[in-house]
């Protein structure tokens, strides 16, 4: 009798877990199907090998973590699908420097950093330019950046978009 309970419990437990998988899979493919890439298009991986923002392909794309991300070629799509969490924005939709002051902001994937490894898009506009203002705070008030990208990252979670 326990034996067979236990089998039910595992049974219902995979089932679970297979659901889980085919809505998240759902998920990114309806994101995809959409056609709207994060970054405004702009290859993630290009902030790292080129070292400058390029605009990707509807040709070549993944989604990560809900985000559909366009690439200039294959062969980045390639690296990107080989380890996403290297090369997706570590906040893809709000500038840091305003996360880490309890504000959401949009980004202009052109104001961009890379921090430890981690690419930070910042808000740009005539009333601010988030990246100077993240480096201005690391001048001025002697924050350093892991500090400024821990209080980023504690308020993304109060925060809602």
């Amino acid at each position: 009798m326990i034996a067979h309970r236990m089998q039910v419990h595992s049974a219902l437990v995979l089932i679970l877990f297979l659901l889980l998988a085919v809505n998240a899979h759902a998920a990114d493919h309806e994101i995809a199907a959409q056609g709207q890439p994060a970054l405004e298009g702009y290859s993630p991986v290009s902030y790292f090998e080129q070292g400058q923002p390029e605009r990707g392909s509807r040709n070549f794309q993944s989604t990560f973590q809900g985000n559909l991300y366009w690439f200039t070629s294959a062969e980045q799509k390639k690296r990107f699908d080989a380890a996403p969490s290297a090369y997706a924005p570590t906040f893809p939709r709000s500038c840091p420097y305003n996360l880490a002051q309890g504000r959401l902001e949009t980004v202009d994937p052109t104001s961009f950093k890379i921090v430890d490894g981690q690419l930070l898009l910042f808000h740009s506009s005539p009333e601010q330019d988030g990246r100077q203002k993240w480096e201005d705070s690391i001048v001025n008030t002697e924050i350093t950046e892991k500090e400024l990208l821990r209080r980023a990252k504690s308020n993304i979670i109060n925060l809602k978009f």
